[in-house]
């Protein structure tokens, strides 16, 4: 089925599955960056699967996204701030971190980390980067880089899980089954925006 084609009326759990989950699994390939996206969360769960792949040598560089600001433990600071905090307490290097602060949804996030990289490292000279973002996620993003980014720079999932919105436990909560329903229904805005190219799942 097309993406184009699903509406909430016709979601099912299994295009749910196919549209969020297939085939995103990490294939362990060396890149020049990891990116990881932001959120309330993305410390907890995202930053130690990017610090993971740091360490077993798949980048000497890791990319914290996300300009939003929001309370952390009673502290006010952007997602990227919170994320090198985390990043440091797991021992990865400060020379080796990169910080995107001004980036407010996943698109900026996307748009704003080619920018980091170009000061960073010059794009001409960025032939792959690893995606980091909760699995669910993951597709949308894919997707949103895939179609931003210059083509010679090749992108791939490096997917990281949290607690509700697993692929196999989504669909046991009523905060999981809300999580991907509204994501899977974001992907079908991207396509029919014209944001993403429409797909077949």
């Amino acid at each position: 089925m097309w993406v184009s084609k699903i509406t909430k009326e016709v979601l099912t759990n299994d295009m749910i599955d196919r549209l969020l989950f297939e085939g995103l699994n990490d294939n362990g390939v060396n890149v020049d960056c990891i990116i990881v996206l932001g959120s309330m969360k993305a410390a907890e769960y995202r930053v130690p699967v990017a610090v993971d792949a740091f360490f077993t040598g798949k980048s000497e560089k890791i990319m914290l996204c996300g300009g939003k600001i929001r309370n952390f433990s009673g502290e006010s600071m952007a997602e990227a701030e919170n994320m090198y905090k985390k990043a440091l307490e797991l021992d990865v290097p400060e020379e080796s971190i990169m910080i995107e602060k001004n980036s407010q949804n996943t698109i900026e996030n996307i748009l704003c980390s080619l920018l980091e990289l170009q000061r960073s490292i010059w794009l001409n000279k960025v032939k792959s980067v690893l995606l980091v973002t909760t699995t669910y996620h993951m597709r949308r993003s894919l997707h949103i880089a895939k179609y931003l980014f210059p083509s010679h720079i090749s992108v791939y999932p490096c997917p990281a899980d949290d607690p509700t919105t697993k692929r196999d436990n989504w669909m046991n909560t009523s905060e999981g089954i809300d999580r991907v329903k509204r994501e899977a229904l974001n992907i079908v805005r991207c396509v029919n925006n014209g944001v993403i190219p429409d797909f077949e799942i």
